[in-house]
């Protein structure tokens, strides 16, 4: 259990290093990102890599 405890977390880091490299600096939600769940993170991850490249974050996160 805490194996997989250890993963989550590591995953849960590197998806807000990228969300963060992209400028989100909260989710939807208006949550900090180290404060969502994993499942929160990487709909928000899902989000940056299908936005246009010419959009900011605040254009696309309204």
């Amino acid at each position: 259990m805490a194996e997989l405890f250890k993963r989550i977390e590591q995953r849960k880091a590197m998806l807000i290093e990228e969300l963060l490299a992209n400028g989100v600096y909260k989710t939807s939600d208006e949550r900090h990102l180290y404060d969502a769940p994993l499942k929160v993170l990487e709909n928000e991850y899902k989000i940056v890599i299908n936005r246009p490249n010419n959009e900011s974050p605040s254009e696309w996160m309204t």
